[in-house]
């Protein structure tokens, strides 16, 4: 009796072994489970590689070995009750994994709005690179992604549809070349991916290097003038060039004399286009050099402090410019039939006064963001003009200058043409820098040099 109770035990112990079953989480695989072949289930169930849009990690399931009972002898008299199951409780279900968030669009652009992103933009792609022209001081960063992702641009939330990071604008960051990395993170729950655009600014030295620092003594005024100057490098005394005459803005009388060329692209871009054997000339860019505030190449200041009743008139900083301009005929082959006089900001009010005061002189006229007297606008019938302006330039206000001027142009009956940039367009460093996609604008200055007297 005592034996068939010990067998009887026996029994009932190996009867309650049942096999178990192990299960990972995505996150728990076992390595050593996972072999060579091991794939990734998609939509359609075909393998692809890791990182899809459709990723879902697979699981092991590996199953314990299951002891063998032994075989009953004739006297084993009682079998041990089956262990209850219990079927009211959920299976257990493995959470899916995260989907991989990323950006959905990607684009960086400058005033001048030649330049994209390389390669083009693509969700699975994190490292993009721009180029852009030496006068660019930023650039509009538009990143967008999935709803309820959040977007970071260099550590800073986005607010809007886009952002405009700056560049440097150091005197010191003009003579070499500028490279800025901008970093955008994207994140949607416990998702995060990080892209990076690299802005390159080339250097234009080699451009800087083809003009001559001079200095001029007016006469008339007394006023000493320096001056860039940059004659063809195959320059040929028999044959006859135009002259680009450029004027610059307040902001380079203080500066040094190089600032004229660094600071844009208003002089420089014609000698590039020359040293290319593309519209041949010579290019003349004096400079309004002086400390005093109240000075510049019009009354434009005076009027704005109150000292004087119009912004238009001449000041001996122009006159002794104009004097430079007719020396510099003088000593070079020049075609007088094709003098052309371009400026900005300033350098633009002054363009419309020198024409006014010598129309004879010119055969064409680019002023960007100026103003014209409007009584005067009948003396520059017969002188091709086009106009440059930003709808919401906050320096020079379209309402008061650039309305008013094509006003009295269409009044007296002259003929120009006209670039007015939509609000938002210029945007870097504010709607005033409408000069850096007008001189980019290669229509233009081929149209420059098709014009003679």
């Amino acid at each position: 009796m005592k034996r068939k109770f010990i067998s009887a035990l026996l029994i009932a112990a190996m009867s309650m072994s049942v096999c178990s079953v192990s299960i990972f989480a995505d996150d728990q695989i076992d390595p050593a489970t996972v072999s060579e072949n091991d794939g990734v289930l998609t939509k359609d169930s075909s393998v692809v590689s890791e990182g899809s849009e459709y990723e879902v990690k697979s699981s092991k399931v590996n199953f314990a070995e299951t002891p063998v009972a032994p075989e009953e002898t004739a006297d084993q008299t009682t079998t041990a009750p089956e262990e209850a199951v219990d079927t009211s409780k959920e299976p257990e279900t493995v959470a899916p994994a995260a989907e991989a968030v990323t950006l959905t669009g990607l684009s960086v652009e400058d005033n001048v709005g030649t330049s994209s992103i390389t390669p083009a933009f693509d969700p699975n792609v994190t490292n993009y690179t721009i180029t852009v022209q030496s006068d660019i001081y930023g650039v509009r960063v538009a990143p967008s992604a999935p709803e309820g992702s959040t977007i970071t641009v260099n550590g800073e939330a986005l607010e809007g549809e886009n952002v405009v990071v700056s560049l440097p604008s150091g005197y010191e960051d003009y003579d070499k070349e500028v490279k800025q990395n901008i970093e955008i993170v994207v994140s949607k729950g416990d998702s995060t991916a990080t892209y990076t655009v690299t802005v390159v600014r080339p250097d234009d030295n080699a451009t800087y290097a083809l003009f001559e620092e001079k200095e001029y003594v007016d006469e008339e005024t007394g006023v000493v003038m320096p001056y860039e100057i940059y004659v063809p490098s195959n320059y040929d005394a028999s044959k006859k060039y135009p002259v680009v005459f450029a004027l610059h803005g307040s902001g380079q009388r203080s500066q040094s004399l190089d600032m004229v060329l660094k600071r844009y692209q208003m002089a420089t871009v014609w000698a590039k286009d020359s040293e290319a054997g593309v519209n041949e000339c010579i290019v003349l860019a004096p400079q309004c050099a002086s400390k005093d505030d109240s000075d510049n190449w019009t009354t434009l200041m005076t009027y704005r402090d109150g000292s004087h009743d119009n912004a238009f008139d001449m000041t001996d900083f122009s006159i002794a410019a104009y004097n430079l301009l007719e020396k510099t005929i003088g000593e070079y082959s020049v075609d007088t039939d094709r003098i052309y006089m371009t400026g900005l900001s300033a350098g633009g009010f002054a363009t419309y006064s020198i024409a006014v005061e010598h129309p004879e002189t010119f055969a064409a006229l680019v002023p960007v963001c100026g103003g014209l007297r409007p009584e005067d606008a009948s003396k520059l019938e017969g002188i091709p003009m086009w106009i440059f302006h930003a709808a919401d330039d906050p320096t020079v206000n379209p309402d008061e200058y650039l309305y008013p001027t094509l006003k009295a142009l269409d009044d007296a009956g002259v003929e120009y043409k006209s670039t007015i940039y939509p609000a938002g367009e210029v945007f870097s460093t504010s709607a005033h820098f409408s000069w850096d996609p007008a001189y980019a604008n290669k229509e233009m200055r081929d149209w420059v040099f098709a014009q003679s007297k």
